[in-house]
């Protein structure tokens, strides 16, 4: 039969190596801790620069130059992206007399050229099926439904109500 001493020493040797292994456990962790707040450090950081590019766009003051080089240098191809850039917080520019639908950003340029091809009306699905084929989910139906949406608040397209896009006859 045991002493109650040994028993003791038995159940201290088990504490301090339990003891020990979480002490491991904690440095493991304060270690990934680490890791993610200096994500969340460039995260926020990012997040900062992007509202502050962002706010310098609406108020039509977008600061430095890629390149250095200047925008009035790079010929006639380039007075559209001056012209966005002018219009402060719009990066679908408002239509205006000679305006280039080609000139427009990401898809934007597709789903005018896609509406004024069409015959008459188009709807967002038709769009979507038209840009990405017929496997195209949810979401992108909901992101097509906003740049329509949005091309019909810049008097690119029009639309009565809000489901069926035309183009504008001009």
């Amino acid at each position: 039969m045991p002493t109650p001493a040994a028993v003791m020493k038995c159940r201290l040797r088990d504490l301090e190596a339990r003891a020990t292994e979480l002490h491991e456990r904690i440095a493991v962790l304060q270690r990934e801790a680490e890791q993610v707040e200096e994500q969340v450090t460039r995260w926020r950081i990012g997040g900062e620069i992007f509202e502050e590019v962002e706010q310098e766009l609406r108020e039509g003051r977008a600061g430095g130059q890629v390149g250095g080089a200047d925008d009035t240098a790079a010929g006639p191809e380039a007075a559209g992206a001056g012209e966005a850039a002018e219009a402060g917080s719009r990066y679908v520019p408002q239509w205006s007399e000679g305006a280039d639908p080609a000139r427009l950003p990401g898809l934007y340029a597709e789903i005018v050229s896609i509406v004024s091809d069409a015959d008459g009306p188009v709807r967002v699905a038709d769009v979507v099926r038209a840009l990405f084929g017929e496997g195209a989910g949810r979401s992108r139906q909901e992101g097509a439904r906003a740049q329509l949406k949005r091309l019909v608040e810049r008097c690119w397209l029009a639309s009565e109500d809000g489901r069926a896009f035309t183009a504008v006859s001009r």
